[in-house]
């Protein structure tokens, strides 16, 4: 995890940085990341530990009977959001809920934020500003990685297990997204999140245990238009290179990630795929 962040210093990033930890997090790793300005925002350890035994136990099979009462109920009225929030956070594994936590941090500052960067922390590392080249004041990224769904055994996966045979048959030819790293205005990381929440708890009883599948919910949303005007962007061509599948890796030689143009790529994401690389950030 400290590549993330002495990257981050390495490149002088004048934005705000905030993490999700456990309220129960160790002092000296509270110490480190306080003193690297980072923002904490805690997750109670007894919801994570809770929904951790959730998903390992089977009573989410006991959970499929009472889930779509429960779901139009929370559904309705004016803090529904809320109420499917709270349900998430109750159930979902945290690669899961982490979308609500983020939502409860943005929109108590969502003043303070023109662009948002989304993203995992153990295995990114940064070589520029993610957002010094970005014009648009709105505007939704998503980054691709190297295989169709079809290809990419986890993605189909998930989407499978969460929406079903047919669903995954209508998106098996597209790209796989990487739901790891996603950039955009304020305004359309919101509306983003707000999705995500929605459908997660539309979705939710016997896949808390599916660790990971907030993928397959990232996908099935993207491919099926549920963000109209946003950027699909393939790997490497934007400001995240995604390396999990990559086949065509290259540095310059100051030992920096660059795409086919020989630009320096903002965000490498997945570098721990490649131990022997000899990458600038991790030295």
């Amino acid at each position: 995890m400290k590549y993330f962040f002495t990257s981050l210093k390495a490149i002088d990033f004048k934005g705000d940085v905030a993490i999700l930890v456990s309220d129960k997090i160790d002092a000296q790793t509270k110490k480190s990341l306080l003193e690297h300005g980072v923002n904490l925002i805690y997750i109670k350890n007894s919801a994570l530990t809770f929904s951790k035994n959730y998903a390992q136990s089977r009573l989410w099979k006991i959970h499929y009977l009472p889930h779509k009462l429960l779901y139009s109920i929370f559904n309705k009225g004016r803090n529904k959001l809320s109420r499917l929030s709270n349900y998430v956070k109750k159930f979902h594994l945290v690669s899961g809920s982490r979308y609500c936590y983020y939502y409860d941090s943005l929109i108590a500052n969502k003043d303070n934020y023109k662009l948002v960067l989304i993203t995992d922390v153990r295995d990114v590392v940064f070589q520029a500003d993610p957002f010094a080249g970005i014009k648009k004041t709105s505007l939704l990224n998503f980054y691709a990685e190297e295989k169709t769904i079809a290809n990419s055994f986890y993605t189909s996966y998930w989407i499978k297990h969460a929406f079903g045979k047919k669903a995954l048959q209508a998106v098996k030819d597209k790209i796989s997204i990487c739901s790891g790293t996603t950039i955009g205005s304020i305004d359309q990381i919101m509306i983003y999140l707000e999705t995500m929440i929605v459908m997660q708890a539309k979705i939710i009883a016997g896949l808390t245990g599916l660790g990971g599948f907030d993928q397959g919910v990232h996908n099935y949303l993207v491919h099926n238009n549920y963000f109209p005007g946003s950027n699909l962007i393939m790997n490497t061509c934007g400001e995240v290179a995604t390396l999990g599948e990559a086949t065509n890796i290259a540095l310059n030689s100051s030992g920096e990630l660059i795409n086919g143009d020989g630009e320096i790529m903002p965000v490498v994401h997945q570098f721990d795929r490649f131990p022997e690389m000899k990458l600038k950030a991790l030295i």
